[in-house]
């Protein structure tokens, strides 16, 4: 056995929240699931994606580029993401005394405590693990509907819920891998959408992009109607608490309002007991998605409420067109601590989860608000990264 002694500790680690160490020029990823450390390659298969950037849900580790996703126990891919293959994966060990992390990095070495990996057993277009149901893993979906938004470059597209096999069952909030098969493009022939429909809106699932001069966006944008396309199943935990007793808080930006279109939707469609109130943050009020669906909702929803700002539009020479263009009501500027305190109570400052959703950029500000001045605690913290690719 090679043995590689790092200068990790077990105790440095935090739950799901993978790191990268170098060893003799190769990457190696370690995370800690479940009270247990793992350790495999960190560079993705596809494009090179940094896996100690990705995200971990249960043991799946999901790349960050193209959400490709790797087994975090054995390094081997998913079959939903077959644009991956398998990684290697090493033993760890944790010197009793100290602490300190060590690394087998013998080629293919296994975990001792990981033990045999789940039995997977391929039914078509489905997968069971051990006695767990078969669920399907991809769907080929027909584009119903696609629309553009009037002055900005952001498309919505609506496809059928079921295949000729299989329906399309998700929670609000939750995205699928779009395969368009766009093998020329650079960033891959995938991308991930958050599914903006409500699982109670029967009649198709919807998406909402900017479309850029990639080949991907742009063979999206020129789909023809009923043509179909291939979607992984649903995935993600960016969703509603179980609990309705504590206030939620949406704070979001441009194309990262997606999965709280699905949220508001659905809790409006079901009633439910849970007091949502949303910021919504757009460069200028063209950009604001589903303002006519989020008002007519707050209309029938009496425990949601929703403040629109934007942040780039200034005052304009008056001209024919803006005299017939209706003055702007809501707040204009960036989120900040005295905005929210201007619509949130004290007790739900205190007591609201916060969710946040938007542009990388965003959600490092919004963090460091919610932490740092206005001192919520991370375990009240929910957020998604929305790339905008």
């Amino acid at each position: 056995m090679t043995r590689y002694n790092t200068t990790f500790r077990k105790a440095d680690l935090q739950e799901r929240k993978p790191v990268r160490v170098d060893i003799d020029g190769k990457a190696i990823v370690l995370a800690l699931v479940s009270g247990k450390i793992y350790a495999m390659d960190a560079v993705c298969s596809h494009e090179g994606g940094p896996l100690e950037e990705g995200s971990i849900e249960e043991y799946s580790l999901i790349c960050p580029w193209h959400q490709g996703i790797f087994d975090i126990r054995t390094a081997k891919a998913s079959p939903e993401t077959d644009w991956v293959t398998d990684l290697r994966s090493y033993r760890v060990e944790v010197e009793e005394k100290s602490g300190l992390i060590a690394i087998d990095t013998d080629s293919g070495a296994s975990h001792s405590d990981s033990g045999s990996s789940p039995r997977i057993a391929r039914q078509e277009n489905a997968v069971a693990v051990d006695d767990v149901p078969a669920r399907p893993l991809k769907f080929e979906l027909k584009l119903l509907e696609k629309v553009s938004q009037k002055g900005t470059d952001i498309m919505s597209f609506r496809f059928s819920r079921s295949d000729s096999e299989n329906y399309l069952n998700y929670k609000a909030g939750q995205y699928s891998i779009v395969d368009l098969g766009t093998r020329e493009d650079p960033e891959g022939p995938t991308r991930s959408f958050t599914i903006a429909s409500s699982p109670t809106e029967k009649e198709g699932i919807l998406i909402s992009t900017r479309i850029r001069d990639t080949p991907f966006k742009q063979k999206l944008s020129k789909l023809d109607i009923g043509a179909s396309v291939k979607i992984t199943a649903p995935a993600g935990k960016f969703t509603l608490p179980e609990d309705n007793s504590s206030p939620v808080v949406l704070l979001t930006g441009g194309g990262g309002v997606t999965p709280f279109r699905s949220m508001i939707k659905y809790a409006t469609d079901k009633q439910l007991a849970l007091k949502i109130t949303m910021f919504d943050s757009n460069r200028n009020r063209a950009n604001v998605l589903y303002k006519d669906e989020f008002d007519r909702w707050a209309n029938l929803n009496k425990n949601l409420k929703i403040i629109y700002t934007i942040t780039g539009e200034q005052e304009q020479p008056e001209t024919p067109q803006s005299l017939t263009t209706p003055e702007w009501i809501d707040e204009k500027g960036m989120i900040n601590k005295a905005m929210l305190a201007r619509h949130l109570s004290i007790d739900e400052l205190k007591d609201s989860i916060f969710y946040t959703c938007g542009p990388p950029a965003m959600l490092n500000a919004m963090r460091k608000l919610l932490s740092e001045e206005i001192g919520v605690s991370g375990d009240r913290i929910r957020t998604e990264a929305f790339t905008g690719y």
